[in-house]
């Protein structure tokens, strides 16, 4: 015969409804890492050539699991950031744009971020936004420009150093706005 306490009982499902109540918030974490990661895997076949089919399906697909990533992980840069490479892929520039503002103020501004808002303007056409952009990039992190074309980072990289000399020299109060 087994005999059954009901207040071991009672501490075991007390303590598997804690943990159940503790994990819980993890469960969107885990399935918007898993998005982050498929949209990541997905960028990197693109980018590398190695996407097989339509590539215009397999940003779209990106794109979709970056917007899910980001409903879930609100303030994460990494979401925002592969919605806007998805976007560019796309020619939907205006709203990367939109993406990138929203995401530059919620975390911060990061070099990945105004880097992709500068590609961003300049296939809206806004030329003077996007070398703005890059600019402002160049002069957070100037390794971060290095997906540039050279013709492009020449210049950025020479004004830079010269808006450094002029902050040196305290004729520049701050450094190049966004």
């Amino acid at each position: 015969m087994i005999i059954i306490d009901p207040r071991t009982t009672f501490v075991r499902l007390a303590v598997t409804l804690v943990c159940i109540a503790l994990l819980w918030p993890e469960l969107d974490r885990y399935r918007a890492e898993w998005l982050l990661a498929d949209a990541n895997s997905r960028m990197q076949q693109i980018l590398s050539g190695a996407s097989r089919g339509d590539t215009r399906l397999a940003a779209d697909r990106t794109l979709m699991h970056a917007q899910q990533a980001a409903q879930l992980l609100r303030g994460d840069p990494r979401a925002p950031l592969l919605e806007s490479f998805a976007l560019l892929l796309l020619k939907r520039g205006s709203d990367a744009i939109i993406v990138l503002d929203d995401a530059i103020i919620a975390s911060g501004e990061r070099p990945e971020l105004t880097l992709n808002l500068g590609r961003a303007r300049g296939i809206s056409g806004d030329t003077d936004g996007a070398n703005t952009a890059f600019l402002r990039t160049a002069w957070v992190s100037p390794a971060a420009i290095g997906t540039l074309p050279a013709a492009m980072r020449g210049p950025l990289l020479e004004k830079v150093q010269q808006l450094e000399i002029e902050l040196r020299a305290g004729r520049l109060a701050q450094a190049p706005p966004l």
